[in-house]
């Protein structure tokens, strides 16, 4: 049995190894447009202060037994035939499948304003992209979504001075809530990066190079670094006949599988089902490939896995800080029309005679029924557990009252004993008792 798979970001990879562990007689090959097998595009922000160097990032190895084609765009499947045409060095070939597998994630999206082609201008989104990026001592980052927000607390570090701008009213629109938000930009402005809502970018100035930007004001600045979004990658399978959905990802069932038999879709470009409304999404993020790719490489040589739907747990750093966030937020809710309530707990994240003690801050967003349909945690210490606590959490029904008679870890150096997620567990039901 052959499984083609095409990409190699997380869901590529993972898919590809998987049909291997679970067929080991499977032959597995991937196509990868890129020149390399594996990188780490989440760690590309950390790069620019120098944390790690782009040669760090790459892997060069593939799983075992797993065979790559670096450098090959796949440009069209034959499914009638179960081929995968693509062009490599010039040079288009055809390969035969019984299963495949579509990885190919998203591509990035920009604004369509004057000035995007001067020298300075780049993006943070490959390998490539970092190589060519020419920054100055004045940069403008445009966008405030988590790669914007990382972008720029990581070239605060070198000492240059950085501009944040977002177009809407908040940092990270539709991922956390205000509360949530007003915190990070705080953050990022105690570290020196000055912050922008509601500026939109109108142009970018200049004659060969950057000058500046239009905001609805000028700001003088020597690059720009766009991070304004993406989307589903999704043109070769629309133009194959597979179907895309809504949200302009590609459409697959509980078994991660198309609308063509024997074609499965993982990860940024798979449209699958929110876990909490029922409704299409794409998540863009690599934890959520991950367990999409497990699913469809196991399903790709026969396997009967399911995929029960995103519910898309994040996290980013911040300096010191991280914050994140797993499914509804507050703004969601209130879009969808789904009746909810809303809690913020803040707490030290240590016992009160630990002199290293911060706050923690939890935002909860619950259901009528006092289900758990959502949280946010800003903080500096232990946001990653809270967030995998509070997301088997939604995923298994629970209400929020149900959480405080779980035992929760303890030790001094670590949390308090009365961790924040108990505290709001408590005061719920405190609340709701009548």
């Amino acid at each position: 049995m052959r499984v083609v798979v095409i990409g190699y970001g997380t869901a590529g990879q993972t898919a590809a190894s998987f049909a291997k562990k679970f067929d080991e007689n499977a032959e597995v090959i991937v196509i990868e447009r890129h020149s390399y097998p594996i990188y780490h595009p989440c760690s590309l922000p950390m790069v620019l202060s120098g944390k790690f160097s782009l040669d760090e990032l790459y892997e060069r190895k593939p799983w075992p037994g797993v065979e790559v084609i670096t450098g090959a765009e796949a440009k069209e499947i034959d499914k009638e035939r179960r081929i995968v045409k693509y062009e490599k060095n010039g040079t288009y070939n055809e390969i035969e499948y019984d299963s495949l597998v579509l990885a190919m994630g998203l591509k990035p999206t920009f604004p369509p304003v004057k000035g995007m082609d001067l020298e300075g201008v780049g993006t943070v989104w490959d390998i490539e992209s970092v190589k060519n990026l020419k920054i100055g001592d004045k940069v403008a980052v445009v966008g405030g979504s988590a790669t914007g927000i990382e972008v720029s607390a990581e070239l605060s570090k070198t000492g240059r001075k950085v501009y944040l701008f977002e177009m809407m009213e908040q940092l990270m629109p539709g991922k956390v809530d205000p509360p949530i938000s007003s915190l990070v930009a705080k953050k990022l402005t105690e570290m020196g990066v000055e912050v922008r809502v509601k500026s939109p970018l109108r142009e970018i100035l200049g004659k060969d190079r950057v000058e500046g930007i239009d905001v609805g004001e000028r700001i003088d600045v020597d690059s720009v670094i766009v991070v304004t979004g993406a989307k589903p990658n999704s043109d070769l399978a629309r133009k194959s006949g597979i179907e895309v959905g809504e949200t302009g990802g590609v459409k697959v069932n509980e078994r991660m599988e198309t609308s063509v038999k024997g074609i499965f879709a993982a990860g940024d470009v798979a449209e699958v089902r929110d876990l909490i409304t029922g409704l299409p999404t794409t998540t863009g993020l690599a934890s959520t490939a991950l367990v999409q790719g497990k699913v469809a490489g196991c399903n790709a040589v026969g396997g009967n896995e399911v995929y029960k739907g995103a519910l898309s747990p994040f996290i980013v750093t911040l300096g010191d800080y991280q914050f994140g966030g797993v499914g509804l937020t507050s703004s969601q809710a209130e879009r969808l029309g789904i009746r909810h309530e809303t809690m913020r707990i803040m707490a030290s994240d240590l016992p009160k005679y630990n002199k290293e003690r911060d706050r923690v801050v939890l935002w909860a967003v619950v259901g009528e029924d006092g289900r758990l349909l959502g949280a946010q945690i800003f903080g500096k210490r232990e946001v990653r557990g809270r967030l995998m606590f509070l997301t088997l959490a939604i995923e298994m029904g629970l209400r929020v009252q149900d959480i405080r008679k779980i035992p929760i870890p303890y030790h001094p150096d670590i949390c308090d004993v009365n961790d924040p997620i108990s505290m709001l567990s408590d005061v719920f039901h405190l609340i709701h008792k009548s």
